[in-house]
């Protein structure tokens, strides 16, 4: 069991994190990711819903 903890205390030493610049541009693109998808679904939605109307005359 102890030599499982100095294991994983070895382990960690060896993590590395990201920088704050790094995690700030990452954060931006899927932001503006998430964005553009959202509009594409939007006005795809908005587009069969106007030929669904013209379809069937509602």
């Amino acid at each position: 069991m102890i030599n499982f903890f100095k294991d994983v205390v070895e382990e960690s030493k060896k993590l590395n994190f990201p920088q704050w610049k790094e995690t700030y541009v990452t954060t931006i693109t899927i932001l503006i990711t998430i964005i553009i998808f959202a509009l594409t679904i939007l006005l795809a939605d908005f587009l069969i819903s106007k030929i669904i109307r013209l379809i069937f005359g509602l």
